[in-house]
This record gives structure tokens, sequence and C-alpha cells, in this order.
């Protein structure tokens, strides 16, 4: 049995004359790890806004752990932990006694220990007596990672936490993601534009575009349901030998890349056979590359 933990059904929300949501759906469940994908201005934001209570929604139903939002809210959001957009503290006091002052403020005060156990597990072991006015961008969205863990919540809801770090950053991210969900059985929900994490740390996700879902379901069923977008390296002179080759194959929009590489769309289980096929006419192949990416889903997708 399915055990749901958001369900949101019909939202929408305007600012204004902006119409900010018209149509947000999403069921997010029990240990995922919920990929809630579109461009800047989407409604991102917004849809999460509202799941947190921090704004009202127009229209629509919202549940978390099988409550409606609207009459449980203290009850759902003691389970509930957030980072929205970059995290806030008090620069010229420690990391820890940031998290220490923080977790009184909650009214369930963590141990010196539990908080030593939380800075570790984000990466910030050794800089608990540190002031944060000292912490780069990346270290603060590690703090902000503690701070959500304070009160041991079910459901973590991150919006947009690699925006603005560097490449190691972001890697740290991600990891410190999977972690939650592996080391401590956390539901996350995953904000994000930058679509090649969320296939990197996603099992299930949403697509969002003007304020409406798009498609939901599992990352790799949704990128099952189209071909492979197949890029291959050869040598100038046996282009043509390829493209005839390549003729003999089920594939689609095939083109021409400068004057050595062909790129078209097929299913992946022909690519061995292909490979075969173009070594035993005398083709060289330098390369073979696979391009599924969820990028060229999601382009495809809110071009449509």
């Amino acid at each position: 049995m399915i055990d749901s933990i958001i369900s949101i059904q019909h939202l929408a929300k305007k600012f204004g004359s902006f119409q900010a949501v018209s149509d947000i759906n999403i069921q997010v469940n029990r240990g995922d790890v919920y990929g809630f994908l579109g461009p800047n201005g989407a409604g991102k934001s917004t849809t999460m806004r509202c799941m947190l209570s921090l704004i009202k929604p127009d229209a629509g139903k919202i549940s978390l752990f099988g409550l409606p939002l609207a009459s449980n809210r203290t009850a759902i959001l003691s389970s509930v932990g957030s980072l929205i957009e970059k995290p806030d503290f008090y620069k010229y006091l420690s990391a820890y006694r940031n998290l220490d002052l923080f977790s009184r403020i909650s009214g369930a005060p963590s141990t010196k220990k539990e908080i030593y156990q939380m800075l570790d597990f984000v990466g910030l072991s050794g800089r608990e007596k540190d002031q944060v006015s000292g912490f780069s961008h990346g270290m603060r969205q590690r703090l902000g990672i503690a701070q959500t863990l304070l009160h041991n919540p079910d459901l973590i809801v991150l919006d947009e936490p690699t925006t603005g770090l560097d490449p190691q950053g972001i890697i740290d991210m991600r990891n410190l993601i999977l972690r939650l969900k592996n080391e401590q059985n956390k539901t996350i929900i995953f904000s994000s534009h930058n679509l090649s994490e969320v296939e990197i740390i996603c099992n299930r996700m949403v697509i969002i575009h003007q304020g409406k879902s798009i498609v939901e379901g599992n990352v790799k069923d949704l990128l099952n349901e189209e071909d492979q977008i197949i890029r291959i390296q050869t040598h100038t002179d046996s282009l043509a030998k390829a493209l005839n080759v390549l003729s003999h194959f089920p594939r689609t929009n095939v083109r021409t890349i400068g004057s050595d590489t062909i790129e078209f769309n097929m299913q992946k289980e022909q690519i061995p056979a292909l490979n075969n096929q173009l070594v035993a006419a005398g083709v060289p192949v330098y390369s073979i590359e696979s391009k599924r990416k969820l990028e060229d889903y999601f382009i495809n997708l809110i071009a449509s």
C-alpha cells in the first residue's frame, strides 16, 4: 500500500492580476526524493509556500500525511522541515549557537550531543564554534539542512538548494540529499530548474510550466518513453558510409554535425547492432554518446 505524504489537487494562487499557479496536481509518497521541476517563474516557489502554509491558496486542496493542511496546520508542520531560498542565521554567532537557539525557539530543545551530530552529518564537523559570518554559501546551505533536522521531521522541503553553489558545492548538496533519504529515511521534495541534478537525485518528479502540472511520474519511466539521442563520431572520409549503414536501421531526426559527427534518435537496444554494422563496414567509430537526458525531455515537453 502506497503511503501518501503530500497530495495537492487543482492548486491555484493569484497575486493581483498575475496568475502564479493555476492548476497544480502532485502526489508525493513516503520515501520519495521527489523532483519539482520547472523553469524560473513556473510556480514552484509559490506552490511550496502554499504547501508550508506560508501563503494561502485561492483554490485547491492540500493534504500532508493524510490530513487537510487548512485544519491541521500545527500538527502537520511539526513533522516538516524546510529550506526555502537561502537560510538566514545570526552571522556573529557560531554554528552551534545558531542551532541551539533555533531549537529552543521551536519548543523542543536539542541536546549538545544531538546538535554536534547534526553538524557532523551535514559535513560541518570541526566548524561548530566558528562564526557563521565566515562560512561560504555552500556551508550555510549545509547549516540550513542541519536546521531543518532539529525536530527530526519526516518530510523535508528544499526550494532550489543548489542555487549559487560551485560545482563541488552542488555535488556535496546532492550527496547530502541522498544521505537524508538513505540514512535517515526522510521523504524529500526537491525544487530545481537544474534538470540534470533532478535526474541524478530523484526517483519521482513533476514538471510544471506556466503554473500548471504538465506530467508526473517515475523519472526512469518518463525518460524511457522516448528514444535515446545518439551521437556518433567517425572519420570525415567515412561519414557517407556511416550514413548508409544508418539508413538500414529505424531512426529519426538524423542530422550531421560538422564533417565527422551524426546525431539521431534511436532505441537504445539497437545501439550494439548498429555499432557492429559500422565496424563490419569498415567505418571507424571514435565515439558513441547517448544523450538521453532529462533536459531534452523537458525542452520537448514544454515546447509542444
